[in-house]
């Protein structure tokens, strides 16, 4: 049986069974996830059950303002507006950029960080950081692994920060994907740094690494496989640049994994075709058609938010709903209304 074949026939049984939940989810929503385009950056934003709001990243620095009116049309979407919580996967432009634009018009409490930048002392990183410390100020805030948010009915465990890894609070199996795998060389700048979390929700799981490396990937999965099976897994760096590793994919075992790229930043074939490859991923969204890709690497059309280029794209975002128990959620495309409905495992 092919990969999209198993995929179609899972996705069936799924909807399937989801029909009676799918009500409950819509009426009740415990938990609502958008991934907001912007273009190849990265912006994450998470309503709880108690209304309480975190985005992580706030895509590019532009004298339009772009990204920072993007997120504020999906929390207008979402009904809500300022930000408890402003978390930081990493210090690099497509990620803290947007920060300035964006704290002229949404309040915002707290902002969270990995720590100090790495790169603080180079060209490119010292503008950066100078700005961010300077827009920040006293609501910073840096967390390390195995730190939570203060959350009610609801877990948000911080699982990297700084190189730093979560170690699994239970002892596990050997991961067999490991065997005669080595660890890629590490990354030492900032991405290899990025900030990473999880979000349980009764029987939901939404794991988002940033842009969390090969070599940091690797050891989340490997000798042992620290985060365990998740149910919405948001790919690492954009889903590109090798940064999807296959030890950690199969041993995620995600029924759905989101892709935040851009039209030609991120998707990139190799990574892509490792979620391809995988039989452990289920259905794979993304937030645009990697236009330097082709059709057998991207996935299906109405599983993609934005299929144009930056000057023609309207900023289509993902949404997940996930019902008030974490039974079942629901994916949504926000340029067509296209669902699909699943249960958690």
């Amino acid at each position: 049986m092919s990969q999209r074949l198993r995929r179609l026939t899972r996705t069936l049984t799924v909807a399937t069974l989801c029909l009676s939940a799918t009500s409950y989810a819509q009426a009740q929503p415990g938990l609502e996830i958008y991934w907001i385009d912007v273009e190849g950056g990265a912006a994450t934003l998470v309503i709880t059950p108690s209304r309480e709001v975190i985005l992580m990243d706030t895509g590019w620095p532009r004298d339009d303002a772009r990204d920072a009116e993007r997120i504020r049309t999906a929390m207008a979407h979402a009904a809500v507006d300022e930000i408890d919580y402003l978390l930081f996967s990493h210090f690099h432009t497509d990620h803290v950029g947007g920060l300035e634009a964006l704290d002229a018009r949404v309040p915002i409490r707290t902002i969270v960080d990995h720590g100090d930048s790495v790169e603080r002392d180079t060209d490119r990183g010292r503008p950066l950081w100078e700005e961010y410390l300077r827009l920040a100020g006293d609501r910073r805030r840096s967390i390390a692994p195995g730190d939570k948010l203060p959350f009610s009915g609801l877990e948000f465990t911080f699982v990297g920060a700084h190189r730093e890894l979560i170690d699994s609070p239970e002892r596990r199996l050997p991961n067999p994907r490991c065997a005669g795998i080595s660890s890629p060389e590490p990354d030492l700048g900032e991405n290899g740094h990025s900030l990473g979390y999880m979000i349980s929700l009764g029987a939901f799981q939404f794991l988002n690494l940033g842009d969390m490396t090969p070599d940091r990937e690797h050891a989340l999965a490997c000798p042992e496989n620290r985060l365990g099976v998740v149910d919405l897994w948001q790919v690492a760096h954009h889903g590109g640049y090798g940064a999807i590793r296959p030890e950690l994919a199969g041993a995620l075992e995600p029924t759905v994994a989101v892709v935040n790229n851009g039209p030609r930043k991120g998707g990139t074939p190799d990574s892509l075709a490792v979620i391809q490859q995988t039989a452990e991923v289920g259905d794979v969204w993304q937030s645009h058609r990697a236009m330097m890709d082709d059709a057998a690497h991207n996935t299906d059309e109405p599983l993609t938010a934005n299929l144009t280029e930056d000057a023609e794209c309207r900023g289509h975002w993902l949404k997940a709903t996930v019902a008030a128990d974490g039974r079942s959620w629901t994916m949504t495309n926000g340029r067509t209304g296209y669902s699909r409905n699943y249960l958690s495992k």
